[in-house]
């Protein structure tokens, strides 16, 4: 019965260190391929810099064949679904490239700058967490599904309780 316990015990511990690892390498894989791409876009003082990183950040995506995801199990509409959300991020790309004809010195080219990076590129948290959700959804559905991952995080207070409890007992 120790034997048991014990097996309970480390496989619980070893079971969450996993998932916990796991779940920071979802993150750390759409971060190096994706969402990099987006951060330097914000980054960039320039229109044809924000472009190239937001043109590689649409490519990436459109990469993934994320069409028709979204991110929901129940009440999907628009808001939540990744093609909707593209055609927001494809009508920012669109304004950059407008953009990016001006000349730099003009107030236009000063206005529109200051339009893109604090409303478009500053205000885009939800845009940028339905993106990444989707992505995750279709890659990676054990780390995107609230019910698995409970599911997953009972299991293991479950085998590392029981485990405890069996290796008191004896």
């Amino acid at each position: 019965m120790k034997t048991l316990g014990i097996i309970l015990l480390v496989g619980g511990l070893v079971f969450a260190i996993s998932r916990g690892i796991f779940g920071v390498y979802v993150h750390y894989e759409y971060e190096t391929k994706i969402g990099s791409n987006w951060d330097l876009s914000e980054r960039a003082s320039t229109i044809s810099q924000k472009s190239e990183y937001l043109d590689k950040f649409v490519f990436e995506l459109e990469k993934c064949e994320l069409d028709g995801i979204h991110n929901a199990l129940f009440f999907q509409n628009e808001e939540n679904d990744f093609t909707q959300n593209m055609k927001a991020l494809k009508s920012l790309q669109k304004r950059l490239k407008d953009i990016s004809t001006m000349d730099e010195n003009s107030f236009a080219y000063q206005t529109a700058m200051q339009q893109i990076t604090a409303q478009e590129q500053g205000e885009a948290g939800c845009l940028l967490d339905n993106l990444y959700s989707c992505w995750e959804k279709k890659n990676h559905y054990t780390t995107w599904n609230f019910f698995i991952v409970i599911g997953f995080f009972i299991l293991q207070v479950f085998m590392v309780g029981c485990g405890w409890v069996i290796l008191l007992d004896n």
